[in-house]
């Protein structure tokens, strides 16, 4: 006996769970609530009840058809409501969030867009900086370049006057008449060796006239050509003296020039004035 009553328990239980009975029960219960509440709380008899609910309740669209159909929407109907209203949230949620990113975002396009305009100012800010830098460097090398543009220009002068100095001096050195007695006898013979040579030279045909002129005039003869100038000063015989003070260039005979042109001189056979006279009384 209490192995069936625990099987008629299960198997009603299992019932009562089965969502169309219970949807079923659900249902008569609303749709026959009248009857239920005459039987339970009229104060009639329980004869006159039952007369009462016979008489007024017993159509069947109420007590079967109506419950029927309602507890078949519930079953069927209901988990596509649900679907629906689940679509529906999920559509809300979604929206929601996707208006969050798209506020999200939009603050992130601010936030990139205030950062570029913050990058850019500090480059400029830095350019700034930097030109305004670069001005002082510029600014010192300049005031640099002017001071060392006077030291330039003071040496400039000195080396001018150390210049007319030397000049100065090898016109002096040049100026002066060297003694027979100044050189030795080794040195005299030496000296008339080379120039006994360089009376041999092609150059020496023109040490009268060019020799003539720079002892009279400190000049070289007009037309003389450069060349030989240039053999009588890489041989020793002249020198020139660039004059900047003055302006102007000359030649001088040099020591060994001037040993060279007495030599000359002294070699050089002079035509008295008896000579002359008796030339020029010649018919031809």
């Amino acid at each position: 006996m209490k192995e069936f009553l625990n099987t008629l328990f299960q198997a009603s239980n299992e019932r009562l769970k089965n969502p169309l009975f219970f949807s079923f029960l659900i249902s008569w219960i609303v749709f026959n609530w009248k009857p239920i509440f005459t039987l339970f709380l009229s104060d009639k008899k329980i004869e006159q009840k039952i007369i009462y609910i016979s008489d007024n309740f017993n159509g069947a669209d109420t007590t079967l058809y109506y419950p029927i159909l309602s507890s078949l929407i519930y079953v069927l109907a209901l988990p596509y409501f649900t679907w629906g209203i689940e679509i529906l949230v999920i559509f809300a949620k979604t929206g929601r969030k996707t208006n969050f990113n798209n506020e999200q975002l939009s603050d992130l396009k601010w936030k990139q867009k205030i950062a570029k305009e913050e990058r850019e100012y500090e480059h400029e800010r830095a350019g700034n900086i930097e030109i305004s830098a670069l001005n002082n460097k510029i600014t010192e090398l300049t005031v640099s370049n002017e001071e060392k543009q006077k030291v330039i220009e003071s040496l400039r002068i000195d080396l001018t006057e150390l210049k007319k100095e030397k000049n100065k001096l090898e016109q002096y050195i040049s100026l002066e008449s060297p003694d027979e007695g100044d050189y030795t006898d080794e040195q005299k013979l030496t000296l008339d060796k080379e120039y006994e040579s360089f009376l041999k030279t092609e150059v020496s045909t023109y040490f009268e006239q060019i020799g003539t002129e720079i002892s009279q005039f400190k000049s070289i003869p007009k037309n003389t050509d450069p060349i030989i100038i240039e053999k009588l000063i890489f041989n020793g015989l002249i020198t020139k003296v660039d004059d900047i003070e003055n302006q102007r260039i000359y030649y001088l005979l040099t020591q060994k020039g001037k040993y060279f042109w007495k030599n000359y001189v002294l070699s050089k056979n002079i035509i008295t004035k008896e000579q002359l006279e008796s030339l020029n009384d010649l018919p031809f």
